[in-house]
Formats: C-alpha cells, structure tokens, sequence
C-alpha cells in the first residue's frame, strides 16, 4: 500500500479467531503470505510438556498441524509470500528446521533443512522471499551458539556459520543480507556474503531489531528504563531518529514501521521510515500489546495482547 493510499484509510483491529480447544492468551501469529493468510502458534492443552502446535489460518480460518512425518513438537518462526513456513521441530533423533510449502493448500511439503556435523539444530529465526533461512545451532563441543544460514538453492546445501565473536542473527533480507545484534546492546553489523558493515553506534545501548529493503529499524536506551528512542539505519549503516518515537520492531518493504510512542511502555503506533502516522486502535478493555508485531507487504499488521492474539488492517 502507498503512502498516500494509507493516509486516506482507517485503522480498524480484531481478534484473530483461536483453534477449538485452544486459550487465546497462548495463541500468536508469526508470519503472514501478506494475502490474507497467516500461522503461527498455540499451546496445546492439558499437555504437561508445554508442547505448541502450528496453527495455520488460510481465509481467517484456523487449522492446526500437531505433526507430519514423524516431526513433533512444531513451532513457526516465520512465513514468507509464497505461503512456504518456517518451522522447528524434533525428529525422533534430531532437531530440525523445514520448511512447509503449500501450508495453506490441502496438502504441504515438508522439507527439512540439512544439519551441521558437530551441531545441534535451533530454532530458526526468519525466511525471506527467495527462501534463504536465518537459524541457529549450538557446537556440540563447547556449547557455544553460532548464527547459520541456507542459502536457497535447487538443492539445500549445509549452512553457512557465522561466529558469535562477529554477532547474532536477529533478522534476514531479502537480498540475503543478515542483520547481527552484537552481545551486550553494542549496536548491530550486516553481514553480506561474509563482509561485514556495522551500524552507526552512537556510544548507547542500542538494541537492532529488523531489516528490510536495506533499512534496519531498532532502538536506544536514553538513561533509565523505559525511556528510549527508536532508530532507522540506511544500507550504508548511517542512523535517523524516529518522530517521536521509542521503539521499532518491524519495517516492511515499503518502509512501515511498527512501534511504541514515547516510551518502551506507550502506546503502539505506526510510521513511514521517520514519520509518524497514527497509533494503533485497540479492542475495549485492552491497554497494550506485547512487542511482538508481524507485518506483512499488504501492512497487515499482528501482535499479541493478554487476552489473545490481534489483527491490524488499514481500509
């Protein structure tokens, strides 16, 4: 949506419908085909391992996925516009990440990623456009958690492993270009293709959070919590502030920002890259969202209140 076709919409929000049998309040959408369908996760009850289930919405309409092909114990972590999810799961003797293809079809595809000799699979962490996946895994050896990536191809390939020493994943391009988060609030890096490019650090804790088209959108502690300000970077790493701005959790391709006024407890908003838009309205009796947003290219947008999980159009 442009610019000045979302300034002449309205901002409505409703509650995203919940699995049968499943509470709400442990319900949360994780990615979107940014068409109208979305997945994510809900726990399953009476389980006494606190296992979650994927759950898939195709039209608004909820169906959950408990396991396929001997992989148990699903968890989404992200979806992209080709309707292909991301998940985690465990196979009998492993840890896996795989990606479901046709998720909202009749019938998917399960494809598992391929593993590291020397390591123990986690959970991913984002899927772009052309398939590349972000994860991560922990050397058997020492313990110590690395950033991977599978580089989509034809057919998968072992992932690339990017040291903690250099930074954490935390987000993926669509260009292939990762987004580091350094240990410690140390600002951020982009990796690309093994060059690395770090992020205009202004001497504060600064904690990055997403990146797409080239843009990184994040924030900085300004002395005591929950006093912040939220930042954008360009593809050089060069940093604007937000308009009045605390936090910035997602960007979308065409540079809307989600986020919290004033301070990491305001209220949730939106901007263009530096510009703010309007807040967010929320369902009576419910004060504030979590962090947690999903936003799609049609700027869908979704996150979780404590009572379940909410659904953001502009029409």
């Amino acid at each position: 949506m442009a610019a000045a076709e979302q300034a002449a919409c309205e901002w409505t929000v409703s509650n995203v419908p919940v699995p049968s049998g499943y509470d709400a309040r442990f319900t949360t959408v994780k990615g979107t085909d940014s068409n109208g369908n979305y997945s994510g996760n809900a726990l399953r009850q009476g389980s006494s391992s606190m296992a979650y289930d994927a759950v898939f919405w195709t039209g608004g309409q909820p169906r959950v996925l408990q396991e396929v092909e001997n992989l148990k114990n699903l968890h989404v972590s992200d979806e992209n516009r080709s309707g292909t999810v991301l998940m985690f799961g465990r196979f009998p003797d492993r840890t896996a990440a795989v990606l479901y293809s046709g998720a909202h079809e009749s019938t998917g595809t399960i494809t598992e990623l391929p593993g590291l000799e020397g390591y123990r699979i986690d959970a991913p962490t984002a899927l772009n456009e052309r398939g590349d996946v972000l994860g991560g895994a922990t050397r058997i050896a020492d313990g110590e958690a690395v950033t991977v990536l599978w580089t989509a191809t034809a057919t998968p390939t072992a992932p690339q492993v990017i040291e903690r020493s250099v930074g954490l994943g935390q987000d993926l391009d669509d260009d292939g270009t990762v987004l580091l988060r350094r240990p410690g609030g140390n600002a951020g890096r982009l990796w690309r293709n093994g060059v690395v490019t770090d992020l205009e650090y202004q001497g504060k804790p600064q904690y990055v959070q997403a990146i797409r088209g080239g843009k990184v959108v994040g924030y900085q502690l300004e002395g005591s919590w929950p006093n912040a300000q939220a930042l954008l970077w360009d593809g050089n790493g060069v940093v604007k502030r937000i308009a009045g701005a605390a936090s910035a959790y997602t960007i979308t391709g065409g540079g809307l920002v989600t986020g919290q006024r004033s301070s990491l407890t305001g209220k949730a908003a939106i901007w263009r890259d530096t510009n703010f838009k309007t807040e967010l309205p929320l369902p009576s009796g419910v004060s504030g969202v979590s962090e947690l947003f999903v936003a799609g290219d049609d700027e869908t947008l979704f996150s979780k209140s404590g009572s379940g999980p909410l659904r953001w159009t502009c029409d």
